[in-house]
């Protein structure tokens, strides 16, 4: 898969329209601040720092609920067990089981969500901490601690199959709740200082493909400045 087969036309466009405005920016090493750039015009802010932009075709989607039926034969959605058990969330990491799709979804961060978050933010957030997929299905199972995403500075949560399932959504502490979003749409905000949670699914399955991402630049300084 390239970006552009899998990434909305609109969406595609307007973030190949905003590189050259990038390119302008990063070449003053951000003195100034970025003005508004065509990718803009297709993000909705949903609270502070939250944002909905669409990202995959629908198309796109129903080919990775294909692939996951066809990984369920091979692999199984299983918890981080390192996590704590409020949020434990049984899931196939890319990297691992289908390095392919892991490859395609790298170069998605690259070349089309990086530019995206320079657009929003003014800032690189390239580094790929995980890529996954996560089913919400606990009836069984307790839900919706809240927490931090300690391995990313931004998460990007896309629904692959909202509709076929009840329940579920995010909320974020001192906001309120973000409801499904639709299908291919890319919810996206700074995960280590936004408190949320998953909200419970009450039946069915909720398919999420989600990017845990960070910027590498910043560890690298708290890495270098560190106390001896």
């Amino acid at each position: 898969m390239q970006s552009h087969w899998g990434i909305t036309h609109s969406t595609y466009k307007a973030v190949q329209e905003t590189v050259p405005l990038i390119t302008k920016f990063t070449a003053t090493k951000g003195l100034h601040k970025m003005e508004k750039t065509p990718v803009h015009k297709h993000i909705k802010k949903i609270h502070p720092d939250i944002y909905r932009i669409p990202l995959f075709r629908r198309k796109f989607c129903k080919m990775m609920l294909n692939e996951i039926g066809y990984m369920n034969k091979h692999f199984s959605f299983e918890p981080n067990e390192q996590e704590d058990e409020l949020r434990q969330i049984p899931e196939i990491v890319l990297k691992e089981t289908c390095p392919e799709i892991y490859r395609n979804m790298w170069f998605v961060v690259q070349t089309v969500l990086n530019p995206i978050f320079i657009a929003l933010w003014q800032r690189q957030c390239s580094s790929v901490s995980s890529v996954q997929i996560a089913n919400y299905n606990l009836i069984d199972k307790k839900q919706g601690a809240w927490h931090h995403d300690e391995s990313a500075d931004l998460t990007v949560v896309v629904p692959l199959n909202t509709g076929k399932y009840k329940g579920g959504g995010t909320e974020f502490h001192n906001y309120g709740v973000v409801n499904p979003i639709p299908t291919g749409h890319a919810l996206i905000f700074p995960s280590f200082t936004n408190l949320h949670r998953g909200l419970a699914v009450d039946r069915g399955n909720r398919y999420l493909l989600v990017f845990w991402l960070y910027d590498r630049s910043r560890v690298d300084y708290l890495y270098e400045n560190a106390s001896p």
